[in-house]
């Protein structure tokens, strides 16, 4: 499972960087990680 949740961030991440996404400076998880967090509980 955790492999699998690595792999859905790391999907995630490269998504990210390959549209020029910027996250807010102010955040304290980056939105990789917060999709990946609801994808993971809601799947």
């Amino acid at each position: 499972m955790v492999n699998e949740i690595i792999a859905i961030y790391a999907i995630t991440d490269d998504l990210f960087k390959a549209i020029r996404h910027k996250d807010d400076l102010r955040c304290q998880m980056s939105d990789a990680e917060i999709i990946t967090t609801a994808r993971v509980k809601y799947t």
